[in-house]
């Protein structure tokens, strides 16, 4: 496992801001659990983390490393979300 940090991370999708310069570390080990209402950018932020969104502005670090621009395969960041329909194919 590894530290997971984000730096004022902003995402935008047109006039909708999806992340509003969110900054979040996430100590090597703990578990932690993102709640909040729909449409409140819970998904984008995993998103970021894993690589498979960039953010418009700010960093994703792992383990102090900045990791913002390295693809996701290279991230080796797993996700499950809970409805399929959110991975586009």
């Amino acid at each position: 496992m590894v530290e997971v940090e984000l730096r004022s991370v902003s995402k935008r999708f047109g006039d909708v801001v999806a992340l509003d310069s969110v900054s979040l570390r996430v100590p090597e080990g703990a578990i932690t659990a993102v709640l909040g209402p729909s449409g409140c950018g819970k998904t984008t932020m995993l998103r970021v983390v894993a690589g498979l969104e960039r953010p418009g502005s700010g960093r994703v670090l792992f383990d102090g490393v900045d990791v913002t621009e390295v693809p996701p395969r290279e991230r080796n960041v797993g996700m499950v979300f809970q409805d399929l329909a959110l991975f586009p194919h």
